[in-house]
């Protein structure tokens, strides 16, 4: 984006108050590019930026803000210019903005807020923003079954305020119930005198408002859908969640899978303060020190052999490096293969036999390739086939228990209901370290005839 590749010319204008300048630059970006742009400023520098636009376009601009960092721009505001700007959003843009404040500060805004609005906006505070209900537009064109293609085309004519995602019509009955949909392209090329339900789609994918976002994601991807229709216990039809909230869902768990795999939290680093981070961060590097301490312990037993082949000492990095890599790497494959339903029941011990196959076949490779390159590293020993021997095999032995590791402790963290996404954390290297390093001096002492 120019907009922000000129991010330092921006704000330069922006700090020498050159307000023509300025209100040119805005002119020639859309409201996403400025949105980045506002994004990466102090408060005070998005509030002078925010000035310059006009109502209409500044509601934009921070609907397509991240909604934290909107929330703390309407923050700012008295109520009423709050309300104003509020009024111009969808209801569900909103919700995502005000889904931050407390009690009081949200009473203080609606009050000025349009009522039908507000009253829309509470609806859908009601539900857990998390869920397909936390994330559906009520702003949803409904026809009757026996309502006639002319007339539903005419409806959609005389309109006064169409939905922005307008996909689909829906078909609901006499209760409201959703018996059916029919697309716009269906509309236009049916004969103007058939009913509605002659053309209508009936096995409509729905979800109800309780389910969970990540649930409506894969809904949405598994079935190619640019909207899902969202229903109550009884069918019927409460919103539709669209394609941009499906897509922000998808980015946002995403996210959180990575960061909590790392040990970081669930947010990006920039939204949350110094102490908050530090906070999030300090158990599971926590973790990892007493992890690393276990695996000091649990290597006590082997001084002699350390003093007998120190050599043994120089592998000690690489074997539980390597081992660490193929733990991490299976249990990305699993939690990523679970979150996206990937992985059933059936595929549980194919997929175990198969990352296993991989850990051996890759640790006799490198194990080979590393015991031949050992005399280069100065492992001097007596009996360099012995050494070669422990090598190979304490690295293929290492892989294989990684493997197995990585993979296993994804799906029994699943299996009780807590998130997977944490198994590649101290859980899976610290296991893989004391494991894979028992393992290679257990091993030396056998091959080496080592007395502990």
């Amino acid at each position: 984006m120019p907009v922000v590749r000129n991010i330092a010319a921006f704000v330069k204008q922006l700090h020498a108050g050159d307000e023509r300048l300025l209100m040119r630059a805005l002119s020639r970006h859309d409201d996403v590019q400025i949105a980045s742009v506002l994004e990466l400023l102090t408060a005070e520098e998005q509030d002078r930026v925010l000035q310059l636009l006009p109502i209409e376009r500044r509601a934009e601009v921070l609907g397509a803000m991240r909604s934290e960092i909107a929330a703390g721009v309407i923050g700012r505001l008295a109520p009423e210019e709050a309300a104003d700007l509020l009024e111009e959003l969808e209801p569900d843009d909103a919700v995502d903005i005000l889904g931050v404040y407390g009690p009081a500060q949200l009473r203080q805004i609606l009050a000025r807020v349009d009522a039908e609005e507000a009253q829309d906006i509470e609806e859908l505070l009601a539900y857990d923003d998390s869920t397909a209900g936390g994330l559906m537009s009520l702003d949803v064109f409904r026809v009757r079954k026996d309502t006639t293609v002319a007339e539903a085309i005419r409806m959609i004519q005389e309109a006064e305020d169409l939905p922005e995602a307008s996909f689909h019509l829906y078909v609901v009955d006499e209760h409201g119930r959703l018996i059916g949909l029919t697309t716009l392209r269906g509309l236009v090329t049916s004969k103007p005198d058939m009913p509605i339900h002659a053309i209508m789609e009936t096995d409509v994918v729905h979800v109800t408002a309780d389910t969970d976002q990540e649930k409506v994601a894969e809904i949405a991807s598994r079935y190619d859908l640019m909207a899902i229709p969202v229903v109550d216990n009884q069918l019927r039809m409460l919103g539709v969640v669209t394609i941009d909230d499906i897509v922000d869902v998808i980015r946002e768990e995403a996210t959180e899978d990575i960061l909590k795999m790392a040990g970081a939290g669930q947010e990006m680093v920039d939204t949350r303060s110094f102490w908050s981070s530090f906070r999030v961060r300090m158990p599971w590097l926590g973790a990892a020190a007493f992890g690393g301490l276990m695996v000091a312990w649990s290597l006590q037993g082997f001084e002699d052999a350390l003093r007998a082949v120190p050599a043994l000492a120089l592998f000690m990095p690489v074997i539980a490096g390597m081992g660490g890599n193929v733990g991490t790497q299976s249990s990305t494959i699993v939690v990523r293969g679970i979150a996206v339903g990937y992985i059933a029941s059936s595929r549980i011990t194919r997929l175990l036999v198969r990352e296993i196959a991989l850990g051996a076949a890759l640790g006799m490779l490198y194990g080979t390739l590393i015991s031949l390159a050992a005399p280069l590293l100065g492992a001097t020993q007596t009996d360099p086939f012995s050494l070669g021997l422990v090598i190979t095999f304490g690295m293929a032995g290492c892989m294989i228990i990684a493997a197995a590791v990585g993979t296993s402790v994804p799906l029994v963290l699943h299996r009780f209901n807590v998130d997977p996404a944490i198994a590649t954390g101290p859980f899976v290297t610290t296991s893989v370290d004391i494991l894979g390093l028992l393992f290679y001096f257990w091993l030396a002492t056998v091959t080496m005839d080592i007395v502990v």
